[in-house]
């Protein structure tokens, strides 16, 4: 889909400067004409439906409820308030983050900062992190679970003086060869039918303890377990009365290739966006989840559940900035 809000954006700057205040008064006339159109959402507070319209705030509609008298607008209680900016410009940076776009090429195109569009994707994966805790994946009937690893990063942060390690440019590669402490583990499941699940709790290889934390609560009973070899996994299945089968790679093939693909979708992804910083990584891992096999349905349902008013996914920018951070 084009970016539509960028091609508005490009005619707007090629506007001549005597037809300005004629495209500035038809815009802010079609604005107005949209919030006319708009019914009006039940109360965020008490859900009732008896409510009025309450003069604006913001160049935005107020509504006040007539049972509870308390005031409110469109974006109460939902992840979008606050925000300055409209419908247009929030589905255009959830398309953006499902496209794998960076976040200085969506700024860039929508003439944001790029503060303002880290804060805004922020959000969303907080807001998918937060629906993930409330209704928790469950694999079931078949499902194969297997780790990949990525790089440690400190993106956005100056490393002290005496780190432990030089800082690296964007593609370098670690000191040590192989899986060592400079790699994290992101611990995949992966359903035959539906079901994505993607979760970091550790550096290098995972432990017994460390995969029963990823997967408790995720996996349904008498599921057919399919991984590596990994001890791990036993206890896991022991633990969920599920049986285990371990998949040797054979020519290139194996079993699991479900989750390797989850993994390249993963890898790919990380590129795209010019690496993550590691202490963000579960909030991309819930992105990860929620996009894998659902690309196509994903922009509408990420923009449906941000307009949820129940306050469950409402996150402020202190939130985005220290709010369930991955140390590890």
């Amino acid at each position: 889909m084009k970016n539509r809000l960028a091609h508005l954006i490009e005619l707007v700057q090629k506007i001549p400067e005597d037809c300005l205040d004629k495209a500035i008064d038809l815009i802010e006339g079609i604005v107005d004409d949209s919030d006319e159109d708009k019914p009006s959402p039940p109360c965020p507070h008490c859900k009732s439906d008896k409510v009025r319209r309450f003069g604006s705030a913001n160049k935005r509609q107020r509504y006040r409820c007539n049972q509870c008298s308390k005031t409110y607008m469109q974006t109460t209680n939902t992840a979008m308030h606050g925000s300055h900016c409209g419908e247009a410009a929030w589905k255009q940076v959830i398309k953006d983050t499902v496209d794998g776009v960076s976040i200085k090429a969506t700024a860039k195109n929508l003439m944001l900062s790029t503060d303002t569009v880290f804060n805004m994707r922020h959000k969303i994966m907080l807001a998918l992190e937060a629906e993930e805790a409330r209704n928790p994946t469950v694999l079931s009937v078949v499902c194969e679970l297997d780790d990949t690893f990525v790089l440690e990063s400190y993106k956005g942060t100056k490393l002290p003086k005496g780190f432990w390690r030089k800082p690296r440019k964007h593609g370098a590669v670690a000191q040590k060869p192989g899986i060592s402490n400079e790699y994290v583990c992101i611990s995949t499941g992966v359903s035959r039918g539906s079901g994505t699940l993607a979760k970091t709790v550790t550096r290098a290889t995972p432990s017994k303890d460390d995969i029963n934390t990823v997967f408790e609560g995720h996996i349904e009973p008498e599921t057919l377990i399919m991984c590596d070899g990994a001890k791990g996994y036993n206890d896991l299945g022991e633990r969920n009365n599920c049986d285990v089968i371990v998949v040797k790679e054979k020519k290139g093939f194996t079993h699991t290739n479900t989750a390797s693909s989850f993994h390249c979708f993963i890898k790919d992804r990380y590129t795209q966006y010019k690496g993550v910083a590691t202490k963000y990584l579960n909030r991309y891992n819930a992105l990860f989840s929620k996009l894998f096999r659902n690309s196509d349905n994903a922009v509408n349902e990420i923009y449906d559940l941000l307009r949820k008013s129940d306050g469950q996914h409402h996150h402020s920018v202190s939130d985005v900035r220290g709010l369930n951070l991955l140390e590890i």
